[in-house]
C-alpha cells in the first residue's frame, strides 16, 4: 500500500512538474536597410504543426517576448504594414534551455511595381516615440558629404549658423550623445567630427526620461551610426570633391589666394565572426569656404568731437576653413547568449579658423554719422587671423548580462582627453586717408601712422571619466522598472597669453576648473491597455570648483575676482512621458520634464580676447546654472501611408545667461578705459533674468506614391526676454518661425533625385535681433548597382547663404552707449561631388544583440 501510494505521488509529481515547465522566445525586430527598431510589429509563434499558439506586438524599442510557452519546437513569424512577412524556424525551447533568443530579425521592405519601374516602398523621415522624434538621415541626400551639423539643420526647429553652432528651438545649450553614449566634447566641435555617410538616424530628445543627463536647456541630441551586422568582411570607401572655384580669388591687402574648396574621404571597415565583431575606420574632410562681412559700430563717448565714436568695416574678405580627420576602431564579444562585452576607441583632430581683413573707417559724429569730425577721421586696417585646434580621445568599455527574472544589468565606461588650443593674431594699421593704406600694400603696411599688434593664445586640456550601471527589471508583461547609478568627472586646466604693444597691464591669466556630477536616476514605463507611460525622477549633485590664477584683471561687471568660486548644490528633475492610443490611426503623447544648464568653459574663462577691432571678448566665472521646465503635448495622425504630427511645446529658463555687451569708453566704464585705452565694445557673459519660449512644432509625411516621399517641418514659437543687463531693463519678444521641405523623388531604379530648403525667422536676442535666413540644396545620386553610389550635390543653389545680426545697448539713464550692425555674406552655390563603394564578403546577415544606451534608442 505504501509502495503503491508513493508511485502515485511520485507520478502525480512528475506530471505536474513537467506541465509546470514553460519557456520564452524573445528577440528584436529591425528594418534590413536603416538598421532602425521595429515598433508594433507583429510576432505569430507557430507549433509543429504549423498552428498557432501565441503571440504579441514588438514593444517601442523594437523588442519583444513571448513566454509561458510549453518546451517544444516553434516558428516565430513577423510581419508589419510595408515589409516583407519573415519567419525563423527550429527555435526550440528545451528544460536546459528553457528561454530561446532569437537574436535580431530583419525585416526587408515589400517590392512595388510602377510602369515597369521597380522601387522600394517608402518609408518615413520622420516617426514620434512617447520621448522622441526620430529622423532616418537617408533621406537628406544633400547633406552627404557634410558632417553631422549638416544634417540636423534639415531637422524641424534646429537651426545651423554659418560657424557651425546648432541650436535646438532657439538655445546653443544642449548634449549630444553617439550612440546612446555622452561625450564631454563641446556639441559643435563633435558634430564636426562626425560624418554624415555614417549617419544611420537622429532623436530629438526635447524632453528627456529621468534615465539621461539633466544637463542642457535643448535636451538631447543623438545620433546614431550605422552598423552593419554581416558575418565576414565588409569594406566601404567614401570620396568627395567639390567647392565653388568662381569664387576663388587673390585678396587684394593681404595677397594670400583664398580658394573655396573641399575635399575628402575615408572608409570603414567591418569583421564578423561567430560572437566576435570587429569595426574600424578613417575620414578625414576640408573645406575652405570664401566670405565678406561688412557692418558698422559706435560707442557713445559724449566728447567734444562728438557724440559717438564710429567705427565702419568695409565689405572685407572673410575666409573659414575646418579641417577634420577621425578615426575609430572597437569590438563586440557575444560572451554567451546573455553576456557581451565592448570595447571602442575614438580620435579626431580638427583646425578650424577664420581670417578677416578688413578696412575700417573711423570718425566722430553724430548717431547718424553726420557732423563728422573730419580732423580726427582715421583708416585703419585689420588683419585678423583666429585658429582653433582640438585634438580628441575617447576610450569607452561595456559590458551587458542578461540576469534571470528577465532582468538585465550594464556598466559602462569611458575616459575622455582634449588637448584644446586657440590662436588669435590681431594687427591694427592707421592711416589719416583710404589713399594711404592702398598706397602702403606693396610696403607691407610699415609706413602706417600707428600700429598695434594682439598675439592672444589659450591652452586648455580636458580630462574626463564617466561611469554608469543600469539595472532593469520586467515587473510583468507590460511594465519595467528601471534605477541606476551616474558619475562624471571632468577637469580643465586653462593657460591664457595676451601679448599687445598697446595695453600695459598684464592680462595673462590661468584657470583649474573641476566639475563632479553624482547621479542617481529611478524609473517606471508600463502599458495598460491604450495608455502607455514612463514616470521617473533623477537626483543630481553638482560640485564644482573653479581656481582663477589672477584676481586683478578687467572689471567687467565691477568688481575683481574672486580666488576661488564653489558650486555645490543637490537638485531634484522629475519627469513624465503618457502615450494613449485613440484608435489605430490617432495617438496622443504628453511629457514634462526639469533640467539644468551648467555653463561652459567658453563662458566662465576669464580669458579677454580682442575678437575683432571693435570688440573684445571675455568669461565670467561668476556664472550659476540655469533651470528649466519643459512641457509638450503631441498628436499624431496617419492617411494611408502619409502621416501628420503636431507639437505644442513649453520651455521656462529661470537665472537665464544672456550674452552682453558694454563699452569701454571713458563716461561709461572708465576703469576699462583706462586698462585698454580704447573706446571699443566688450563682450560677456552673465545671469540677467529669463527667457520664455512658447509655440508649436510641425513634422508631415507625405507618400503620394512609391516613387516620391516628401517631408514638412516648421515651427512657431514666442520668444520673450525679461532681465536686468546693466542696470537696463529688457523686456523683448519675438514671433520665431522655422518652414522646412525635403522631397525625395525615385526617377528609376537607379537614379533619385532630392531637394531641400530651409527658412528661419528675426529672432531677437538680449540686447538686438539676429536676421532672417534661408537656403536651398539640390542632390542627384545614381546607384549602377548595390556596390556603387554617385551623387551631384547642389548646395546653397540660389546664392542665400548671407546672415545678419545688430546689437545695441543702453545705461540705466535710457541713453544708447552702442550699437552694432554686421552682415556676412558667403559664396554660393556650392558643387560636389560624392562616391561610395562598399564592398560586403560573405554577406550572410549575423544576428546581433543590442547593447548599453543604445537599447534606449531604438
Amino acid at each position: 500500500m505504501t509502495n503503491k501510494l508513493s508511485v502515485s505521488c511520485f507520478l502525480f509529481l512528475f506530471t505536474l512538474f513537467a506541465f509546470a515547465q514553460k519557456g520564452s522566445i524573445q528577440g528584436s525586430i529591425v528594418d534590413n536597410d536603416s538598421n532602425e527598431s521595429i515598433p508594433f510589429a507583429t510576432v505569430v509563434i507557430l507549433n509543429a504543426a504549423s498552428e498557432t499558439v501565441s503571440g504579441a506586438i514588438s514593444s517601442d524599442d523594437g523588442t519583444f517576448n513571448v513566454d509561458n510557452l510549453k518546451l517544444g519546437t516553434y516558428r516565430v513569424q513577423v510581419s508589419f504594414i510595408g515589409y516583407e512577412t519573415t519567419a525563423v524556424d527550429n527555435v526550440i525551447i528545451t528544460k536546459d534551455s528553457p528561454n530561446a533568443n532569437v537574436g535580431t530579425i530583419l525585416l526587408k521592405h515589400q517590392l512595388e511595381s510602377l510602369d515597369a519601374i521597380t522601387v522600394n516602398a517608402q518609408t518615413k523621415t520622420a516617426t514620434t516615440k512617447i520621448d522622441r522624434k526620430v529622423y532616418n538621415a537617408n533621406d537628406f541626400a544633400t547633406a552627404k558629404g557634410g558632417n553631422a551639423a549638416d544634417v540636423l539643420n534639415k531637422l524641424p526647429s534646429i537651426t545651423v549658423d554659418p560657424n557651425g553652432n546648432v541650436s535646438v528651438r532657439g538655445t546653443s545649450d544642449f548634449m549630444v550623445y553617439l550612440n546612446g553614449k555622452p561625450t564631454n566634447i563641446k556639441p559643435s566641435v563633435l558634430l564636426g567630427q562626425i560624418q554624415s555617410n555614417n549617419i544611420s538616424k537622429i532623436d530629438v530628445i526635447t524632453v528627456p526620461t529621468a534615465r539621461y543627463d539633466a544637463q542642457g536647456k535643448g535636451g538631447i541630441i543623438n545620433i546614431s551610426t550605422r552598423k552593419n551586422i554581416n558575418q565576414g568582411l565588409s569594406v566601404s570607401v567614401n570620396g568627395l570633391s567639390g567647392g565653388a572655384p568662381w569664387a576663388n580669388l587673390t585678396d587684394d591687402y593681404s595677397g594670400h589666394d583664398l580658394k573655396d574648396d573641399r575635399y575628402g574621404g575615408g572608409f570603414n571597415m567591418t569583421y564578423g565572426k561567430k560572437n566576435v565583431t570587429l569595426y574600424g575606420g578613417f575620414n578625414y574632410n576640408m573645406k575652405n569656404v570664401n566670405g565678406k562681412r561688412s557692418g558698422e559700430a559706435r560707442v557713445f563717448v559724449n566728447a567734444p568731437e562728438g557724440d559717438f565714436f564710429h567705427m565702419n568695416a568695409n565689405n572685407g574678405q572673410r575666409p573659414e576653413w575646418y579641417e577634420n580627420y577621425t578615426a575609430n576602431a572597437g569590438i563586440d564579444i557575444d560572451l554567451s547568449d546573455s553576456k557581451k562585452l565592448s570595447f571602442s576607441y575614438f580620435y579626431g583632430n580638427r583646425n578650424e579658423g577664420r581670417a578677416a581683413y578688413y578696412i575700417y573707417n573711423t570718425f566722430f559724429a553724430d548717431a547718424d554719422q553726420s557732423n563728422k569730425d573730419v580732423a580726427t577721421e582715421q583708416f585703419m586696417y585689420n588683419p585678423n587671423v583666429d585658429d582653433r585646434y582640438g585634438e580628441y580621445s575617447t576610450f569607452n568599455l561595456d559590458y551587458a548580462v542578461a540576469l534571470a527574472n528577465d532582468a538585465s544589468f550594464k556598466m559602462a565606461a569611458a575616459y575622455e582627453t582634449s588637448k584644446l588650443s586657440r590662436a588669435l593674431n590681431n594687427k591694427n594699421y592707421f592711416y589719416n586717408t583710404r589713399a594711404d593704406v592702398d598706397n602702403d600694400i606693396a610696403s607691407n603696411y610699415a609706413n602706417a601712422i600707428q600700429a598695434d599688434d594682439y598675439a592672444l593664445s589659450d591652452n586648455t586640456p580636458l580630462k574626463g571619466l564617466r561611469f554608469n550601471a543600469d539595472y532593469e527589471k520586467q515587473m510583468d508583461d507590460s511594465s519595467t522598472l528601471g534605477t541606476g547609478v551616474q558619475v562624471q568627472y571632468t577637469n580643465i586646466e586653462g593657460a591664457f597669453n595676451f601679448s599687445n604693444t598697446l595695453v600695459t597691464k598684464d592680462l595673462d591669466n590661468t584657470i583649474d576648473l573641476t566639475r563632479t556630477v553624482y547621479a542617481a536616476y529611478a524609473d517606471y514605463a508600463a502599458t495598460r491597455g491604450k495608455l502607455s507611460y514612463i514616470l521617473g525622477l533623477r537626483a543630481e549633485y553638482g560640485d564644482q570648483t573653479l581656481e582663477n590664477g589672477t584676481t586683478d584683471y578687467v572689471p567687467i561687471f565691477g568688481s575683481d575676482l574672486e580666488k576661488h568660486y564653489t558650486q555645490k548644490q543637490l537638485d531634484l528633475f522629475p519627469s513624465a512621458h503618457f502615450s494613449y492610443k485613440l484608435d489605430d490611426k490617432n495617438i496622443l503623447t504628453l511629457a514634462g520634464s526639469r533640467r539644468i544648464n551648467r555653463a561652459s568653459v567658453t563662458k566662465l574663462a576669464p580669458f579677454l580676447y580682442r575678437r575683432h577691432f571693435e570688440v573684445y571678448v571675455v568669461g565670467d566665472p561668476e556664472l550659476e546654472s540655469e533651470y528649466l521646465n519643459n512641457a509638450e503635448i503631441t498628436y499624431e495622425t496617419a492617411a494611408g501611408k502619409s502621416s501628420f504630427s503636431l507639437t505644442g511645446f513649453y520651455r521656462g529658463t529661470d537665472n537665464t545667461v544672456f550674452r552682453v555687451n558694454t563699452v569701454t569708453t571713458a563716461n561709461e566704464n572708465p576703469e576699462l578705459n583706462a586698462i585698454l585705452g580704447e573706446d571699443v565694445l566688450i563682450r560677456s557673459y552673465t545671469n540677467a533674468g529669463n527667457s520664455t519660449s512658447l509655440g508649436a512644432e510641425l513634422n508631415i509625411n507625405v507618400i503620394p506614391d512609391s516613387w516620391l516621399k516628401c517631408f514638412i517641418g516648421g515651427s512657431l514659437y514666442n520668444y520673450q526676454i525679461k532681465g536686468d543687463v546693466f542696470g537696463f531693463d529688457v523686456d523683448q519678444n519675438s514671433t520665431n518661425w522655422s518652414l522646412k521641405g525635403n522631397a525625395n523623388v525615385t526617377l528609376s531604379d537607379k537614379l533619385k533625385f532630392n531637394y531641400d530648403f530651409s527658412r528661419i525667422s528675426n529672432t531677437v536676442t538680449s540686447q538686438g535681433q539676429n536676421d532672417a535666413f534661408s537656403v536651398s540644396n539640390i542632390a542627384l545620386s545614381y546607384q549602377p548597382s548595390d556596390a556603387w553610389d554617385i551623387a551631384v550635390r547642389g548646395l546653397d543653389i540660389f546664392a542665400q547663404n548671407d546672415t545678419g545680426l545688430d546689437t545695441n545697448a543702453f545705461n540705466a539713464s535710457n541713453q544708447q552707449i552702442f550699437y552694432q550692425e554686421t552682415l556676412y555674406e558667403r559664396n554660393g552655390p556650392v558643387v560636389e561631388l560624392g562616391v561610395t563603394y562598399a564592398l560586403n564578403m560573405n554577406g550572410k546577415k549575423k544576428t546581433s544583440k543590442d547593447f548599453q544606451g543604445n537599447k534606449h534608442f531604438k
